[in-house]
C-alpha cells in the first residue's frame, strides 16, 4: 500500500543522490538500504573540504567549560 511522506528539499536532494549512486529503482529501495545498513561506504569527505577538526569542535563546549 503506497504512502506519501513529507521531506524537506535538502532531504529530497540527498535521497536523489543516493538513488543515483546506488542505481536504485525507487526511493523506497534507497530508504530500505539505509535502514538496513546497506550503505557501508567511507564517510571520508562528507563534511567537505572547508571543515576541519577545529571548526567542528568549536562551540561544542559550554561557555562555563572554557
Amino acid at each position: 500500500m503506497p504512502t506519501t511522506i513529507q521531506v524537506d528539499n535538502e532531504t529530497l536532494d540527498l535521497l536523489k543522490r543516493f538513488k543515483n549512486s546506488l542505481n536504485a529503482e525507487s526511493y523506497n529501495d534507497v530508504i530500505n538500504a539505509i535502514l538496513k545498513g546497506g550503505l557501508k561506504k567511507s564517510m571520508y569527505g562528507t563534511l567537505g573540504k572547508e571543515k576541519n577538526m577545529k571548526s567542528i569542535l568549536r562551540g561544542l563546549r559550554d561557555e562555563q567549560d572554557r
